[in-house]
């Protein structure tokens, strides 16, 4: 009543009044938003989100700003056979782009700048990067560390720029996982990001502790067996300049606060993207600075639009922790009305990954089929791997899944 009273009189005696006159922010208090109008009366509202649009997603503040829900339910059934005994997981989060929801609130804009605070959170219960014969995991959802995916206020300019502060991507992370194929969500560069933890079998009949994320890596990031299994992300400042003719350049200094690792982090990445006659590409390069290593990787797809024809390679390297490389072929078709189907075949290549000496492969096939109308993707993968370490022998091993993704 009294704050109502001070604000309807316009009366400087109150500091809320002083930011309202700003009028970039306005003020939550318990649950109670207040923002200026001009001309019009001050007054505290109880209800914030008070205008609904044609999207379900996207809501209007009275100030006439509007925060918007997004975000993808990803899963899946996965069998997983390591030359002795097979087991099936279900249901398990797709590790190539686990479920996750976030909110984005679009802040009132000053001058030619578009302030945005995003969040964003995982929601796997079962991350199928996690989960072994040893460790089938649990299907109880629960909040963790590496949960909180972005937490940012986002600044973008049309002349400047984008400046990010907070958690969120480092500017290398998907530099060598650009992808044009539509298959991406089932295969991609990081042949073992999918089902990282799972165990290799030696050749007599014994399980081993050698983990498939241990000796498969595309170098976007740090090994996908921790936390952050889809992503590199950090509490950070990140620069994004504009994009020139289909050229952009990103460079981001942040450190690991969730999981004090110790690390010091900087990178730095340059993209190309372009529609060029029947042709869209899509390229990149970027290098990663941390305290104990240094990492060069990059990506390049290309898709002919008229036979939906598609080409996608990879290569990366890290100092003193080999390399890889990676090649992917594919096709998209509109065989239904419903939306495009994508099949692929892709090679994976390591060495000196896991030891001096080592080299893992992996091959792949994967199926795509798109639902445009609800957002739905169904998708298969079979894909088989094979390792060899100097003074040791492993049985191959072969991963069976199906599973469904949905994005609002």
């Amino acid at each position: 009543h009294v704050l109502n009273r001070c604000l309807a009189a316009k009366t400087r005696c109150c500091p809320l009044y002083r930011v309202f006159r700003v009028g970039t922010v306005g003020v939550i208090i318990f649950g109670l938003v207040m923002t200026p109008v001009q001309a019009q009366e001050y007054r505290v509202n109880v209800t914030p989100l008070t205008g609904r649009t044609g999207d379900w997603r996207t809501l209007h503040l009275f100030t006439g700003q509007t925060v918007t829900l997004y975000g993808e339910i990803n899963t899946m059934v996965l069998r997983y056979d390591d030359g002795a005994v097979s087991k099936t997981y279900a249901p398990v989060d797709n590790s190539n782009k686990t479920s996750r929801m976030g909110f984005k609130w679009a802040i009132r804009n000053f001058g030619a700048w578009s302030p945005l605070a995003r969040v964003e959170i995982g929601l796997a219960a079962r991350k199928s990067s996690e989960v072994n014969l040893l460790d089938p995991g649990s299907t109880q959802w629960s909040v963790k560390d590496g949960d909180l995916r972005k937490l940012e206020l986002v600044l973008k300019h049309p002349r400047f720029g984008v400046f990010s502060v907070g958690q969120g991507s480092m500017a290398t992370h998907g530099i060598s996982e650009l992808d044009l194929s539509g298959t991406k969500v089932a295969a991609m560069s990081d042949a073992a990001q999918i089902t990282a933890s799972q165990l290799l079998r030696f050749s007599d009949g014994t399980l081993s502790g050698l983990e498939v994320g241990e000796f498969i890596d595309n170098f976007n990031e740090p090994n996908v067996t921790g936390s952050y299994s889809d992503g590199n992300r950090k509490v950070r400042i990140r620069y994004d300049s504009p994009d020139y003719k289909g050229l952009a350049f990103s460079v981001a200094v942040g450190n690991e606060v969730l999981q004090d690792d110790g690390q010091r982090n900087a990178d730095t990445a340059l993209t190309y993207a372009a529609n060029t006659g029947d042709y869209k590409i899509a390229t990149g390069l970027g290098y990663s600075w941390q305290s104990d290593s240094r990492v060069v990787s990059g990506s390049a797809s290309v898709l002919h639009t008229p036979t939906g024809l598609n080409l996608t390679g990879a290569l990366g390297s890290e100092r003193d922790n080999g390399n890889f490389s990676y090649l992917k072929v594919g096709v998209l078709r509109s065989i239904w009305s419903a939306g495009q189907s994508a099949v692929s075949l892709d090679f994976y290549r390591g060495n000196d990954i896991y030891t001096s000496g080592s080299q893992a492969t992996s091959y792949g096939l994967a199926f795509v089929q798109n639902f445009d109308g609800p957002d739905i993707q169904a998708y298969a993968l079979l894909r088989r791997y094979d390792f060899k370490q100097p003074g040791a022998q492993y049985e191959n091993s072969l991963v069976v899944l199906t599973g469904i993704s949905w994005k609002f």
